[in-house]
């Protein structure tokens, strides 16, 4: 029988304002204190209160477009200009927006937090990262990444891509694509 381990469960927390800049409430640091790890679940909600649209709510993304022809390697097969063209809309409107108060509660938390804090993410924004959160997954790959199908390089990517775009590791242009998932 595999032995379950405790679950701290905090379905809702509202961290007003002005708890950011003070100690983390004596209740749940003391029920937090018993753990030496931690991992958070985070999705397209997060992200949306700062102002980026989500993929599944109604008037997200998906429907916009269908997700074959932008998300999908026989999409990109079939036509790579139009999944360039998608991803770097998403990347140019990630301009100018900021994480917000919960971006910056599971940042604090990682620094402050006496043991491991580790997020794990579905969203492919940088707002956990702009945060300040350092011990980060991200499930469905990074907006702000690019790789290379030629020689599986990944590249910061603040630019457009185009099947011009070359790689800078392996010097092969039409290979770079968005480092996320397909």
């Amino acid at each position: 029988q595999a032995e379950s381990l405790p679950v701290l469960q905090l379905n809702s927390v509202f961290i007003p304002r002005l708890a950011l800049r003070t100690p983390i409430r004596p209740v749940i640091a003391a029920q937090m204190s018993e753990f030496q790890h931690i991992v958070v679940l985070t999705g397209a909600g997060l992200s949306a209160e700062s102002g980026l649209s989500t993929f599944r709510d109604k008037g997200g993304i998906w429907s916009k477009y269908d997700y074959r022809d932008v998300a999908t390697p026989e999409g990109f097969a079939r036509n790579p200009t139009l999944v360039h063209d998608f991803y770097n809309q998403r990347r140019r409107g990630h301009e100018g927006i900021v994480p917000n108060a919960a971006h910056v509660a599971l940042a604090r938390l990682e620094q402050e937090f006496a043991g491991e804090v580790v997020v794990v993410t579905q969203n492919i924004d940088a707002l956990h990262e702009a945060a300040g959160s350092k011990n980060l997954i991200h499930m469905h790959g990074e907006l702000l990444k690019a790789l290379c199908a030629s020689c599986g390089e990944r590249q910061p990517c603040l630019e457009d891509l185009s099947l011009t775009s070359h790689c800078p590791a392996c010097g092969i242009s039409g290979g770079m694509r968005p480092d996320v998932v397909w």
